[in-house]
């Protein structure tokens, strides 16, 4: 069992070990940051309570996630996807899995309306809550589910998983800015920003180095409106505690969120950082 799935060693152990015995939780919380792999152990976990290899399509599977027009998770969504649901037994098993993923946009009326099933669960059900935090989830819930934190990989093992998927050498900097989130390696990859974080470190050693013309030269061949690139330049910023600085890119960010001009905030913004370097 999750012999594809990097890292997350101890999670794993536990999950094998309730598949094993029999002793399945009827809930689960999986919390730590985004693009980690969560959501890869739970769909693989669901996999093996389910008895099936192609999880999305079983009958007695629910992946709720958040519908793209709105900021949370709506009570009518739970009861339609969940609550709705929940007390039909299984068409196929003896086992039904709902995941919500992105569990913290769960508004209060959602974990309210959800709270009840948790509190009487069918004894066939599993639901599994994924999220980035806890913060925002009901003390309600969080007495009433199995909780398992997950951590980044490690350093050595986002390497290997870059090398071996993608035939790509990431920089100690590069690898230390995704702190162990294979997820966010992958974005970076698939949208081609890889090539583009160089560039971001290129253009911080002509601010360091206060060479003014090469870094407005440069950055003409960067989009630095993208927030990846600015979060980027920020991270390599903090790492020199060049934190004054940190402050110049955050304000650019803001006003080219607010469709400010390009090019002059740009500029504005590498003669600042060159200045206060």
């Amino acid at each position: 069992m999750f012999e594809n799935i990097v890292g997350h060693d101890r999670q794993k152990e536990i999950l094998s070990k309730s598949i094993d015995t029999g002793n399945i939780s009827h809930a689960y919380l999986f919390f730590g940051d985004s693009g980690i792999g969560k959501k890869q152990i739970a769909l693989e976990f669901a996999k093996y309570i389910l008895k099936t290899d192609n999880v999305e399509n079983h009958p007695d599977f629910k992946l709720v996630t958040k519908l793209e027009d709105k900021k949370d998770i709506l009570v009518e969504q739970i009861r339609k996807d969940v609550i709705d649901d929940i007390y039909i037994v299984p068409a196929v098993g003896d086992r039904k899995v709902y995941i919500i993923d992105d569990a913290q946009l769960l508004n209060i009326a959602s974990q309210n309306t959800l709270l009840k099933t948790l509190e009487e669960p069918p004894h066939y059900i599993t639901i599994i809550l994924i999220a980035s935090n806890i913060s925002t989830i009901l003390n309600t819930i969080l007495s009433r589910v199995t909780q398992i934190p997950f951590e980044g990989v490690s350093n050595l093992e986002l390497k290997k998983y870059v090398k071996d998927n993608y035939n790509l050498e990431f920089n100690d900097s590069l690898v230390e800015y995704f702190n162990g989130s294979i997820g966010k390696a992958i974005y970076s990859i698939q949208n081609e920003i890889t090539a583009k974080y160089e560039k971001i470190e290129k253009l911080y050693g002509y601010i360091n180095a206060k060479n003014t013309i090469e870094a407005m030269k440069y950055s003409s061949e960067i989009e630095l409106d993208k927030d990846e690139l600015l979060d980027y330049l920020e991270y390599i910023l903090y790492k020199a505690n060049k934190y004054n600085c940190i402050k110049i890119v955050e304000n650019a960010k803001k006003r080219l969120k607010f469709n400010g001009n390009y090019d002059i905030i740009t500029d504005s913004m590498l003669l600042r950082l060159i200045d206060n370097i």
